[in-house]
C-alpha cells in the first residue's frame, strides 16, 4: 500500500481546536503506524450559505489538486461522513479506479441523509460503491444495512477509539489545584457543541433542579463551542455564577477537566457514538448520558448510567443519584475496563489499516 487519501468535512486548526478532532486523532494514529496519509479536509465551521458555498468551494479544490498531484501514488481514500466527503471518494473511484472506505459518524445518517431525496440518493451510491463501510456504533450499522441495503458483511461497527495516554486517571486533586478549582466543589461536566441536539437545555434545567435539591456546593461546566447564537440567547437566562462556559480547549488541556470534574453528563437527542463520554470513562470519570444511538452499547454494561433523552426530570434524578452515591459504588471500574479495551485506539488503528489493505486486494470480507 502506497499512500492513503483522508477526505474530511471536518478537522480542527489553531482557531477552531475541537472541530473533527477525532479524524486527527486518527491520521495521526495511522502516521505512528508508518501509514502514508495525505488529508484533504474542511477545517472551517462556519455556517450559512454564502460560507458554506465558499468553504466547501475551497475544500473541493484543495481535495482534487492533491489527488491530481498523487493520483498515481494514491493506495485508497478515506471518507469521514458519507455526505458529503464521501462525493470526493466517489468521484476519484470514478475517474481513477481508486477504491475507498467511508466511516459514517451518524448524523451524515441521521440527519443529512433525511434533508433532501437528491443528498439522500448521494448517500446510497455512496455507500453502495464503497468497498467497506465503518459505523462507529452497532444502532448506526443497523440502520445502514437495513434503510441502505448495505450487505451486513461490508459494514464494520468501528468507533474512533480512545487514546488512552491522553485521557488517563490522575489524582483529581492535584487537576483541581491546577485549574483552581475548590475541593469542596461538586463539578458536573458536559463537552460538546453547545446546540439543541445535545440536550444543553435540558441539562441546565436538570442542574437548576438538582441545586433546589441538596445543600451542596454544585457546579456545571460547559466545554464548547457556542456558534449557534439563537440557541446560546435562548438558554441565557438558565446560565448564572454556578455555570461556567468555556470555549474548545486542546485535547492536553481538556483531559485535566474531565479529571477534576465528579460526573461527566451527554444529554444528547442522536449520537453516532458519543466519542467524549468514552474519554470521561478513561479518566476514571462517571458518566450520565441518553439512551439513544452509539451511546447505548457502549453505556449498557454498566460503564455508564443511562436516562431517557429530553427528559430533564429523569436527567435530574440521576445527576442527584450520582451526587449522593460513593464513587467508588457509581463508577463500576470492571465494566469501565471491558469498553476501554474494546475502544482502544491503537487497536481500532490497527483494523482500520487492515481494512485499507483488503480494500486496495479488491476484499469484501471483515
Amino acid at each position: 500500500m502506497k499512500k492513503v487519501l483522508v477526505i474530511s468535512n471536518m478537522y480542527p486548526s489553531s482557531e477552531h481546536l475541537s472541530f473533527g478532532i477525532f479524524v486527527k486523532n486518527q491520521v495521526d494514529a495511522l502516521k505512528k503506524e508508518q501509514i502514508d496519509v495525505i488529508v484533504a479536509a474542511n477545517n472551517n465551521p462556519a455556517t450559512g450559505k454564502k460560507n458554506t458555498i465558499l468553504k466547501y468551494s475551497k475544500w473541493a479544490l484543495s481535495v482534487f489538486s492533491k489527488a491530481m498531484k498523487e493520483r498515481k501514488l494514491i493506495s485508497i481514500t478515506h471518507a469521514h461522513y458519507v455526505f458529503p466527503s464521501g462525493v470526493f471518494s466517489y468521484v476519484l473511484k470514478k475517474a481513477f479506479n481508486i477504491p475507498y472506505i467511508v466511516t459514517a459518524h451518524g448524523g451524515d445518517i441521521e440527519r443529512m441523509a433525511k434533508k433532501s431525496a437528491k443528498i439522500r440518493n448521494w448517500t446510497q451510491k455512496i455507500l453502495k460503491e464503497s468497498s467497506h463501510v465503518i459505523a462507529v456504533g452497532p444502532v448506526l450499522a443497523e440502520q445502514i444495512e437495513k434503510e441502505f441495503n448495505i450487505p451486513k458483511e461490508r459494514i464494520l461497527i468501528c468507533s474512533m477509539g480512545v487514546n488512552r495516554e491522553v485521557f488517563h486517571q490522575t489524582d483529581q486533586k492535584q487537576a483541581r489545584k491546577q485549574l483552581g478549582i475548590e475541593e469542596e466543589d461538586y463539578i458536573y461536566l458536559f463537552v460538546g457543541n453547545v446546540i439543541k441536539q445535545k440536550g444543553v437545555e435540558e441539562l441546565l434545567h436538570a442542574f437548576k433542579q438538582v441545586q433546589k435539591s441538596t445543600d451542596q456546593k454544585v457546579k456545571l461546566v460547559i466545554v464548547g463551542s457556542r456558534r449557534d447564537q439563537s440557541f446560546i440567547n435562548s438558554i441565557e437566562p438558565l446560565v448564572d455564577s454556578s455555570v461556567k462556559l468555556i470555549d474548545p480547549l486542546e485535547q492536553m488541556d481538556l483531559v485535566k477537566w474531565f479529571q477534576a470534574s465528579d460526573v461527566f453528563v451527554l444529554p444528547s437527542h442522536i449520537e453516532g457514538f458519543g466519542l467524549v463520554a468514552l474519554e470521561a470513562i478513561a479518566t476514571g470519570t462517571p458518566v450520565i448520558a441518553s439512551r439513544v444511538g452509539g451511546l447505548v452499547s457502549l453505556l449498557e454494561n454498566g460503564a455508564g448510567h443511562l436516562v431517557e433523552p429530553q427528559n430533564s426530570e429523569a436527567l435530574a434524578s440521576e445527576m442527584l443519584n450520582a451526587l449522593n452515591t460513593p464513587k467508588e459504588q457509581y463508577y463500576q471500574k470492571q465494566a469501565a475496563d471491558e469498553i476501554l479495551h474494546i475502544h482502544d485506539a491503537n487497536e481500532i488503528t490497527k483494523r482500520v489499516i487492515g481494512l485499507y489493505e483488503s480494500a486496495v486486494k479488491g476484499g469484501s470480507s471483515l
